[in-house]
């Protein structure tokens, strides 16, 4: 059997009613034109995949050229199990014990009384004697008894920076014991008076006069002390001399003699 074979030829001449030219240009064109989309579209891939592996090619090329600083790296030391932990020894808390309760006629403690002194004015002058009044008060609830007798309350002076210049147990020391029974707010005073002179324990010779200044007076019983009372000593004002008496007035004139006397009428 024969089968009959046919020859197929690739026609590529245009047919049209237009001039064959004008086809070969659209042809032309039209392969331009898919070559130019290939040609961006390879560009636009090999931007976004190719110039990615570059980049990071650069990025570990730059990495091994810094120099890896040594790092001072602290060891961290566990802490122990809790198993190993001795629990906390609880330590004895002593008791406070309540101030004794004071009962009337007992001692007056220090808590229960109050000192204070006071200057019969409040500025002196050179040469003047000022007077002090030491204050004891019962501030308590109760009456008590305390002994303010003149060997334990004390008058004393100081200066400003607080150096001890005089107290009235210095020269004059005594054994005098004086147990005084206080009511609630009784009070009881005595008055001593300073000469003005500097003074210290045993009373050692001589004793200075105490310059002009500001002083501080302070009351002490046993270890209870006053508030410090401050006071003037000033010096004497200068008086002005006695103004010489006047002149005694000179004496008046003699009154001129009398003329002779009329001779008598002839």
């Amino acid at each position: 059997m024969t089968w009959p074979y046919r020859e197929t030829v690739l026609d590529l001449e245009p047919h049209g009613p237009l001039p064959s030219q004008i086809y070969w240009r659209r042809r032309g064109l039209a392969l331009g034109i898919a070559v130019l989309v290939i040609g961006i579209i390879a560009a636009v891939a090999f931007t976004v995949f190719g110039g990615s592996d570059s980049k990071s090619t650069v990025k570990n090329d730059a990495v091994p050229s810094q120099v890896p600083q040594p790092e001072n790296k602290t060891p961290v030391v566990a802490p122990p199990p809790a198993a190993s932990i001795p629990p906390p020894t609880p330590t004895a808390t002593e008791a406070v014990a309540p101030p004794p309760i004071l009962k009337e006629g007992d001692d007056c403690p220090d808590s229960a009384l109050a000192v204070k002194g006071i200057t019969n004015q409040p500025q002196y002058v050179i040469g003047d004697q000022p007077k002090f009044t030491m204050v004891v008060t019962n501030i308590g609830l109760v009456a008590c008894k305390r002994d303010v007798g003149a060997a334990v309350l004390a008058a004393y002076v100081y200066s400003l920076d607080n150096k001890r210049l005089w107290s009235n147990l210095d020269c004059a020391p005594s054994n005098e014991t004086l147990v005084k029974s206080f009511n609630p707010g009784e009070q009881v005073t005595t008055e001593v008076t300073w000469t003005g002179m500097g003074s210290a324990p045993q009373c050692p010779l001589p004793r200075q006069p105490i310059g002009p200044g500001t002083y501080n007076l302070v009351v002490q019983l046993g270890n209870l002390r006053s508030a410090t009372v401050p006071f003037v000593l000033a010096e004497p004002s200068a008086q002005d001399p006695a103004a010489p008496a006047p002149p005694p007035a000179p004496d008046a004139p003699a009154p001129p003699p009398e003329g002779p006397a009329p001779a008598p009428a002839g």
